[in-house]
């Protein structure tokens, strides 16, 4: 038996002993099968009242159930695992701004199938508690069942990989994870294909932020996702596209005040519902330069009263060699973490949480990538005074982080050998974002450039 097939019926057998033990509260339903139905129309009317994850998962329940070996036909009763009466319903856990979230990026793909769930028992058992999951992607899908897509691009063709939302986050909220909803915000293919009268570069697919039917539109997503009971929405590309221009379309307005703006629009809809709203931003905006800043138009100062959370990309891999006296940075992860943190610090004191990205991922690591390097890069994190920490992996293999969260006792010596071997020159100031994003295009095409900054 190949391991999919083997899964697939280890599944079978858990889902149906649960069923038949009564591990919930179930209702034995039974389905008169009608002219036209087919297990897919089955599944898809009974999946809200299951506690099977995906469609597929309940076909091969119901298959297993009335041991179903070829065609079902009109007239024919079957037997369908219902778990609830009415579909879950989950709400916000609100939590405290200082929340000390240790998490990890999942992709749609991964969201819509039990590795999310699985994920979830593994980051728990490892000490963590969080997990960050695309709901509106890079490529500018809505990742789930939404009325959105119909009444803005209903042309669009894509599949939305979570078929059950509110079950994803009432089954992570069972085993006490954190929510977070990530919404790509100006980077957006699908909406550029669909409305290129929104856009302020067509060929990059970036929206025009100050727009403000693209503001509307996002700020439709956003409210709909607060509603839904996530406990967070965490805002990624929140920024003009790095093309060296300043100009808004608007006499006497920047870019930063077009950003900080629409934030504070979002911040509107989130902090009523007590729903904790982060931003991602560039590692290198740290160093505030107005080269950066009125080109991307993320200002700090100009954003922190309108965000719990900030979040900058301090990946290691992504700074250039020399940078801030240090010779390889990608090779001396805690030094990095630790400097972008203590800036940060300096500039927003304690008015906003900050919880970095940290690198999970081997890219431009030449001193070896494993549990100790991400290790080293947490123990910077809890060293300069941020709070809690995410990691990112482009394609979700997180085994080395979760051998680092369990802290294996060799981690201590490399840390120390990290934090001592820094190589320090005289100082160098940090890349422009537009050359740094043009050099990361070089790179592996499965890593997103976007993001790793």
């Amino acid at each position: 038996m190949c391991m999919g097939s083997m899964k697939t019926h280890l599944f079978v057998i858990v889902f149906c002993s649960l069923f038949l033990m009564g591990a919930t509260s179930h209702e034995e339903t039974v389905h008169m099968v009608k002219s036209g139905d087919t297990l897919l129309k089955i599944a898809e009317l009974y999946m809200p009242y299951t506690e099977a994850y995906t469609k597929k998962e309940l076909i091969a329940g119901i298959k297993e159930m009335n041991m179903i070996a070829g065609p079902i036909s009109p007239g024919q009763s079957l037997s369908i695992p219902v778990a609830w009466n009415q579909p879950l319903k989950p709400v916000t856990i609100t939590k405290p701004a200082d929340f000390s979230a240790r998490g990890l990026y999942m992709t749609s793909y991964s969201a819509g199938s039990r590795f999310i769930l699985e994920s979830a028992d593994r980051l728990r058992e490892s000490g963590g508690n969080t997990l960050v999951f695309d709901a509106k992607d890079d490529m500018g899908a809505i990742t789930y069942p939404s009325p959105i897509p119909g009444k803005y691009c209903p042309n669009a063709r894509y599949r939305r990989n979570i078929e059950e939302l509110p079950k994803m986050i009432e089954f992570l909220h069972r085993t006490d994870i954190h929510v977070v909803a990530r919404v790509v915000v100006f980077k957006d293919p699908v909406m550029a294909k669909a409305r290129p009268q929104w856009c302020i570069n067509t060929e990059k697919n970036w929206l025009d932020p100050a727009n403000i039917e693209v503001q509307d539109y996002v700020l439709e997503v956003i409210e709909e996702l607060a509603n839904k009971g996530v406990d967070e929405i965490q805002l990624d590309y929140i920024r003009y596209p790095a093309d060296k221009k300043t100009s808004t379309g608007i006499e006497g307005v920047q870019r930063t005040d077009v950003i900080a703006g629409f934030i504070e629009r979002v911040h509107d809809i989130t902090r009523p519902k007590g729903v904790l709203l982060s931003v991602d931003m560039f590692g290198i905006i740290i160093w505030q330069r107005n080269v950066d800043m009125l080109s991307i138009g993320q200002d700090i100062a100009k954003i922190k009263p309108h965000v719990e959370i900030i979040s900058p990309m301090l990946y290691p891999s992504h700074f250039s060699a020399g940078f801030d006296g240090v010779e390889k940075p990608a090779d001396n992860p805690y030094r990095i973490v630790s400097s972008g943190i203590k800036k940060m610090k300096d500039l927003v004191g304690d008015d906003v949480v900050i919880r970095p990205w940290l690198q999970s991922f081997p890219l431009g690591v030449t001193k070896g990538f494993g549990p100790e390097y991400i290790q080293a890069q947490i123990d910077a994190v809890n060293d300069a005074g941020g709070t809690g920490w995410l990691l990112w992996s482009p394609g979700n293999h997180y085994s080395k982080a979760y051998a680092a969260m369990q802290n294996f006792p060799e981690q201590e010596q490399w840390t120390r050998e990290v934090r001592i071997g820094t190589g320090m020159k005289s100082p160098v100031l940090p890349t422009p974002v537009e050359d740094v994003i043009s050099a990361i295009r070089e790179y592996d095409s499965d890593l997103d450039p976007g993001k790793l900054l």
